[in-house]
């Protein structure tokens, strides 16, 4: 009995409910008419109808309060502008994928221009863009995938049982050709990267990592220039944290067997650069070192010296001053200070040097990494150079 009155109620809903009210109404009016004549059977039939009506009543509408609830909660999880699932789904299906151990290939897909479309044609025109791209990239979804709206102008899109490279070209066939936007032929853009799941030894699959890996594939085609789709390599891109965060050094930044102690990597509240040298390059930048911390000790010697000498009468030729005996002290301990920096830098660099020396396996180690000694004759005219400018800015 519910399910037809259900089955009514939604083809005429109004007049069922109508009808329901007048039927309750000659109901209850017919049981107390029973009841007071002395009818015991009309009396008993009355109650069992009202009480059917009303179970027939509320479970109509219960159904209609699940009904409206599992809409409300569908159009909850659906993007308005694209109609394609938001990112709870995807959220949903990789918990899922990780608990069953079920292989994932995810794609993560940044439209590039939206900015410039939205400044210069407007948001209707940003809107055309992004739905466009979102129609052109469900063409690439592979049976049993998705494709979701991440959030802004990101979609992910996941596949089972699918290689990054079919899925690359899917992608990128997908997104190939010029599409109208406000009037325009504009060609779609977007910088894409694509993970997979890696089986355990124990059959586990982590599927967030891949999704984490996805997006640090993406975010070297955007740094790459964008228009571009990436397949995660971990000696290219960074490797994500267990929590999914992205460190600032990538893998290949990394010297592998760097020696303890070593000051090669930037730490957080550190102020240092990640500096990528050729071996060679490596080796002029020592030979600078060297030959700058040779200069810097001839002209603390030439300084001591001169600090050691009694002070003489002030020259009146331009251009002859002399430092006094105290102008070469200063000058001395300056000199020792640059000293110490540039040595304290070639030493830093000497351990880097000899391992990139001992992996080199193109006949690098004929060049053996530079000491302050071996730029002692290299460092005598810039010793003097430097000893010349720092008594100028002493002067």
């Amino acid at each position: 009995m519910p399910t037809m009155f259900h089955d009514r109620t939604q083809r005429h809903p109004t007049a069922a409910r109508h009808g329901l009210m007048l039927a309750a109404f000659v109901l209850a009016n017919a049981t107390v008419l029973a009841a007071f004549t002395g009818h015991t059977f009309l009396t008993a039939v009355g109650v069992i109808a009202l009480g059917c009506a009303y179970l027939a009543g509320h479970a109509t509408a219960a159904r209609r309060y699940q009904q409206r609830l599992v809409h409300e909660v569908a159009e909850a999880r659906k993007d308005p502008l694209t109609g394609l699932p938001n990112r709870a789904l995807a959220d949903e299906m990789l918990a899922a994928a990780s608990r069953g151990g079920a292989p994932i290939t995810v794609a993560l897909i940044d439209v590039n221009g939206l900015h410039s479309i939205n400044g210069n044609l407007g948001h209707a025109a940003g809107d055309q863009y992004l739905t466009i791209i979102a129609r052109r990239l469900a063409q690439a979804v592979p049976p049993h995938g998705v494709l979701v709206r991440q959030g802004g102008d990101e979609f992910t899109l996941l596949a089972w049982n699918t290689e990054p490279q079919d899925l690359a070209d899917r992608i990128g066939v997908a997104l190939a050709g010029r599409a109208v936007i406000g009037g325009y032929r504009i060609q779609p853009r977007a910088s894409v990267g694509i993970a997979a799941t890696e089986t355990a030894a124990d059959g586990t699959v982590d599927a967030q990592r891949a999704r984490a890996r996805a997006d640090s594939a993406m975010y070297t085609a955007k740094r790459d220039g964008g228009n571009q789709i990436r397949i995660f390599d971990p000696d290219r891109d960074t490797e994500p944290s267990r929590d999914g965060t992205r460190p600032p050094v990538r893998r290949r930044d990394i010297n592998p067997i760097v020696e303890a102690g070593m000051a090669w990597l930037p730490t957080p509240g550190d102020e240092l650069i990640p500096l990528l040298l050729a071996p060679d390059e490596l080796h002029t930048v020592a030979q600078a070192l060297a030959t700058a911390a040779e200069g810097w000790r001839r002209a603390g010697a030439e300084a001591a010296a001169g600090a050691s000498r009694t002070a003489s009468a002030p020259s009146s030729e331009p251009g002859r001053m002399k430092p006094t005996p105290a102008g070469y002290a200063g000058i001395a301990r300056l000199a020792a200070q640059q000293q110490a920096r540039y040595t304290e830098l070639l030493q830093r660099l000497q351990p880097i040097i000899a391992t990139v020396d001992a992996l080199d396996e193109a006949g690098h180690t004929d060049t053996a990494p530079y000491t302050a000694a071996d730029a002692t004759r290299a460092g005598d005219h810039a010793g003097a150079q430097t000893q010349q400018q720092t008594r100028q800015g002493e002067a």
